[in-house]
């Protein structure tokens, strides 16, 4: 039987953790699933429909951080009994999801290995996995930790965890090779609701105070069977530092056939060949029995991999004094054939580790046929990943080089890796590497893509537009988009995320999709600052330490899955100052207890976070209906979070889009005013929003995530097209509009029409482009177009790819383009008026005076993904089926093969 070990990534000084898939043709098992996992997968094309299990080394974020959104997308493909493999608290820390995942249907189990369980394993049709759990030097593991928990809290835990993902059923062989299609979620509550704007505020309140309540008075007990699981409170946890190593053991190997010995019995090739290959005793027609042995040689014993996390040095004697390696380890006691069996020892560890006098002692001592993985920071390069992303913006840096920021990267190691070991069979981990353990232990790096460097990038690059000082006098407000993409993250945009550096005050995070921290990283450098960033000169870790708030619009994964992350780097970055800081934090109620959950697993300083609830802080319209209760418990709060970035005021409105959904509006003393729609359709509370005040927005920061002419969609989905967006802006007097959060399956240059913008009217104000000029109207409730609404699944389907089957004539399309970003007609110039406009991209930087610019840089920028376009083509073209030719051959050399091992 075929397998081997495939590496996913590294462990850098970007990244955490180290990510593997062993691979078999029956199964896939994944070695950790952090941040960004997914899209990696995107990137490589690998295949994550075929997971059999998860293995979390820790249960932390650095190593599951991946893991909710790749089970919703697994969710929409059908995927149903996977199971996740872990320590202790994992079940706490899947059932906490349950405040933004209910995928009943699913059917996810959850296995936690715990210390001291005889019976912790894991045992399929193709592996045995051992953990073994190590701990950092003096801690002393409690009675809880150890052996099964039947406790009455566990039950609790287990009950809200089948409540999100259902009942786990052990699969059949077949039911991996026989999936169902995804069914079409039920349409409930808020998502029933006709889509009629005059009607939503009052929905919008109803949700918020019912949460608010909920908040309060959780119940403590599955037996009060409260409707909603996240009614229900977690019984508290505690954090615990154990780490754990696995021992993976494949399946045996079977003899060799000896075809002669059976002829010579007197069979002849065909079944009875099968049946004795397969182990089974056969009776000959004239009564002889024959057995297996007789005519296949002994099995040989299953090969084993070890995988290894050691975080940080203090775990370092509890490793090597671990009794389950000895078996392992030359010159010991217990050294058994076990050490022949091993071929390859993966080594994911933490700065310091590596270079360990008692690590390396202990790692030369295992055989010198073993295969080597350092997977450790002083190892392994911290390369960019993502070039088709980088590809696109080094070019566009080319032509806006203090907007478009080369992202940071290098494709050098610190160390030589004879550093480590005086050993031939050593390997940094590379993406996409595989190495094979059977039939013969083989590495194959036939798959691994040359990774560039945003410097080497840009070289490949024709007219590139100097990078010279950039003069930041007068840029007060320059909004940075991390991620601009919809849904799920895609090869071209991450998920959503945005910063603002205030000047003298200190960092804004706006909304923090999946891999935010590590984007944020790339674009302002870490350990070492980004010296192509002119914008924001601080490094990560500064910006970091002088972060003042965080806000999350909505709970749909895509817009807060990276808070875990940057909020426990956060705490551990700023918990040794004096005085340590505190961070405003503002969201929906909900995100907060999905914040006192997940704090029971890892610590994320929670003593030093002042919550808002972006209930608490509605602006209040008062030509309004429905009078909206000013709530006094946030005054100390908000007053504090003012004087922290020098606001004027922060107010929130509720939008259409989900429950417990909103838009932001700030405004700064020196004059600027930011407002953030989040996620929503057209609507009259964010109009109201951004005219409040004697300052019309100097920067509206809108979705639009679908073209205009997939309208329908974007009503179904309580999304906004680019032309509504930029009907918002017109109806609240923006002077500057930044286009973001697109569809991934939308690449080009947004567009929009007159006909469509004046096409969009809201309650209250009717028309919204008019609206802007002639005060408002008198329409009170203006029905949107949509009977039925889905939840936010819309690009799930395009998963990997980009859809560009909408550019049926790219050249066509270049031209469309160029008509309208470069020479406006008149009817439309009429209709913006003094309205800039621009496009966002991950990792750029937009002071009101570059979005003013924009328009100018149109051609090119458009010329660019025009390029790009025609070279994904023909690199998806490139990869497709193969000429049924060369798969024949292949087909026939593969027949061939196992005709000879048999």
């Amino acid at each position: 039987m075929k397998w081997g070990v495939q590496v996913v990534r590294g462990n850098t000084h970007n990244v955490g953790s180290t990510s593997v898939i062993l691979q078999f043709a029956s199964g896939r098992y994944l070695f950790n699933c952090g941040e960004g996992t997914q899209r990696l997968s995107f990137e490589n094309k690998t295949r994550i429909s075929k997971l059999t299990a998860i293995f979390l080394t820790r249960v932390d974020w650095d190593n599951m951080g991946g893991l909710p959104g790749m089970l919703l997308t697994l969710a929409e493909t059908g995927s149903q009994n996977l199971v996740v493999c872990g320590g202790h608290n994992l079940t706490h820390a899947m059932a906490a999801m349950r405040h933004f995942i209910l995928r009943s249907d699913m059917g996810v189990g959850v296995r936690e290995l715990r210390d001291g369980d005889v019976a912790a394993a894991f045992t399929d049709e193709n592996i045995k996995v051992t953990p073994v759990h190590i701990y950092p030097a003096g801690y002393t593991v409690s009675a809880h930790e150890q052996g099964t928990d039947e406790s009455d809290a566990a039950a609790i835990r287990r009950m809200l965890l089948e409540r999100a993902f259902g009942v786990h059923k052990a699969p059949e062989p077949t039911d991996r090779k026989k999936r169902e299609p995804p069914q079409p979620q039920q349409k409930k509550g808020y998502y029933g609701q006709e889509c009629k704007e005059a009607a939503i505020e009052q929905v919008l309140q109803k949700f918020e105070q019912q949460d608010e309540d909920r908040t309060k008075k959780r119940s403590l007990s599955p037996g009060h069977s409260p409707k909603r699981s996240s009614d229900v409170f977690l019984p508290l946890a505690t954090p615990t530092p154990c780490a754990l190593c696995y021992i993976v053991e494949g399946p045996e190997v079977p003899g060799k056939f000896d075809s002669q010995a059976a002829r010579d019995l007197g069979l002849k090739p065909g079944p009875q060949f099968a049946q004795l290959v397969r182990g089974q005793t056969i009776t000959t027609a004239d009564g002889q029995t024959i057995r297996p042995e007789q005519c296949v040689g002994p099995a040989r014993p299953s090969s084993l991999v070890i995988i290894i996390d050691c975080p940080s040095p203090a775990y370092i004697d509890s490793l090597t004094t671990a009794h389950q390696f000895a078996p392992f380890l030359e010159g010991t006691k217990t050294a058994g054939p076990q050490k022949d069996q091993l071929m390859m020892i993966v080594h994911s560890l933490g700065p310091g580790v590596a270079q360990d006098a008692r690590y390396k002692k202990w790692a030369a001592r295992f055989p010198a046929h073993v295969r080597h993985m350092v997977s450790a920071p002083e190892y392994v390069p911290d390369n960019n990943p993502f070039q088709r992303h980088l590809r696109i913006h080094a070019a566009m840096h080319a032509i806006s080089p203090h907007t478009y920021i080369l992202p940071q990267a290098t494709d050098k190691a610190e160390l030589p890796l004879h550093t480590f070991l005086d050993s031939k069979n050593l390997v940094a981990p590379k993406s996409m590497m595989m190495y094979d353990i059977e039939p013969e232990p083989k590495l194959d790096e036939s798959m691994v893509a040359q990774l560039l460097t945003a410097e080497q990038m840009l070289a490949k690059v024709d007219d590139v537009t100097p990078l010279s000082p950039h003069p930041n006098d007068g840029d007060d407000l320059v909004v940075c988009p991390i991620g601009t993409g919809s849904s799920v993250p895609s090869t071209y945009r991450n998920v959503s995320s945005n910063i603002v550096s205030v000047k003298g005050f200190g960092g804004i995070v706006l909304d923090c999709g999946e891999s935010t921290v590590s984007q944020l990283k790339r674009f302002l450098g870490f350990p070492r600052r980004n010296h192509a960033n002119t914008r924001i000169q601080q490094s990560y870790t500064e910006f970091l330490t002088t972060l003042k708030l965080l806000y999350v619009s909505h709970m749909h994964a895509d817009h807060h899955l990276g808070a875990i992350q940057l909020l426990h780097e956060w705490n551990q970055a700023t918990q040794m100052m004096d005085p340590k800081p505190r961070l405003s934090v503002l969201a929906p109620a909900r995100f907060w207890a999905w914040l006192e959950d997940f704090s029971g697993v890892q610590d994320l300083g929670l003593d030093r976070l002042d919550f808002i609830s972006c209930s608490d802080i509605r602006h209040i319209d008062p030509t309004a209906k429905i009078p909206i209760k000013e709530n006094q418990k946030y005054r100390t709060a908000v007053t504090k979070l003012k004087s922290d970035l020098g606001l004027v005021d922060i107010l929130t409105c509720g939008v259409i889009h989900c429950p417990w959904a909103y838009g932001l509006s700030l405004t700064h003393y020196t004059g600027w005013k930011l407002v953030y729609s989040g996620d929503t359709r057209p609507c009259a509370n964010l109009v109201t929003l951004g005219r409040a005040g004697d300052k019309p927005p100097t920067v509206l920061l809108h979705e639009a995530t679908l073209p205009d002419y997939l309208h329908v969609d974007a009503v179904a989905k309580r999304h906004s097209t680019v032309s509504e967006a930029v009907a918002m802006a017109l109806g609240m007097g923006a002077e500057n509009l930044l286009l973001t959060h697109f569809s991934q399956r939308c690449l080009d240059l947004p567009r929009w029409t007159t006909a469509n913008i004046e096409a969009v009217k809201v309650a209250r104000y009717g028309y919204v482009a008019s609206a802007s000029t002639s005060g408002g109207s008198s329409v009170d409730d203006v029905e949107d177009s949509a009977t039925e609404l889905d939840v936010d699944d819309d690009d799930i389907d395009a998963g990997a790819g980009v859809d560009f089957g909408h550019v049926n004539d790219l050249e066509a399309y270049g031209q469309d383009v160029a008509e309208q970003t470069d020479a406006p007609n008149a009817a439309l110039n009429a209709v913006l008026g003094d309205l800039k406009i621009a496009s966002a991209f991950d990792m750029s930087a937009y002071a009101p005076r570059d979005i003013k610019k924009y328009r100018y840089n149109t051609h090119r920028l458009k010329q660019v993904l025009h390029d790009e376009m025609k070279l994904f083509i023909a690199e998806e073209s490139a990869d497709a089926v193969e000429p049924s030719q060369l798969k024949k051959g292949k087909q026939k050399a593969k027949a061939k093969k196992e005709k000879d091992s048999a």
